[in-house]
């Protein structure tokens, strides 16, 4: 046989014994100490099941979680038994480390769609104070006709912005989140967004009924 052709499958021989590095996704959690020893889970969604959820204790104030980069959805939440008022955190897994703040106003930083996200979730924030007082200035002038109509118009241009920025953020993430977002909040979408969403393939990307 000739010796440069036996070389050339030995290459190839050792190449594919080496072993394929997974990407992963490290989680690195910030959490007030007051709640050492209590339990994070990290929750798939939108189909969890006890086998599906990991958990991991929080120590000084700190948790971490380590986690295939396959895209997946989940929910960062703090156990019932802590009794806690902490928001719970949606986050995607994608290859680097996600550096999480878990409080009443949940937060992560540190790849690039959880930044989208987070910045998507802070977007939704907003427009929901801002309707909240709206609904609350509606509530105290109910008996003024006028005036609840044109608070009452203030209050739907918010929806209708705030739908408006997650058609985009959509649109622009044909991708398990998109699909996810796409599955809980459809009903936000007039009927033209829905369709421009479904004509782009976004039902692909929902998750299993």
């Amino acid at each position: 046989m000739n010796k440069h052709f036996f070389y050339l499958i030995l290459l190839f021989c050792i190449s594919s014994c080496q072993p394929i590095t997974k990407k992963m996704m490290n989680i690195e959690g910030v959490v007030s100490s007051e709640y050492n020893g209590q339990i994070i889970y990290l929750v798939p969604r939108p189909h969890p099941t006890p086998e599906t959820v990991d958990s991991a204790y929080i120590v000084n104030g700190t948790f971490s979680f380590s986690i295939p980069a396959d895209s997946a959805i989940y929910d960062i939440v703090i156990s019932r038994r802590a009794n806690a008022p902490i928001q719970r955190l949606l986050i995607v897994a994608e290859e680097g480390t996600l550096h999480t703040t878990i409080g009443m106003n949940s937060s992560s930083t540190g790849t690039p769609l959880n930044n989208q996200l987070q910045h998507w979730k802070e977007q939704m924030e907003s427009a929901g104070e801002k309707a909240a007082l709206l609904s609350q200035k509606i509530n105290k002038n109910k008996k003024d006709n006028t005036i609840t109509t044109i608070l009452k118009g203030q209050r739907d241009s918010i929806y209708e912005s705030f739908g408006d920025s997650t058609f985009c953020f959509i649109k622009q993430n044909l991708n398990p989140l998109g699909g996810y977002l796409f599955m809980t909040l459809e009903h936000m979408f007039n009927e033209q967004q829905a369709n421009d969403l479904k004509r782009l393939g976004i039902e692909k990307w929902k998750p299993e009924p």
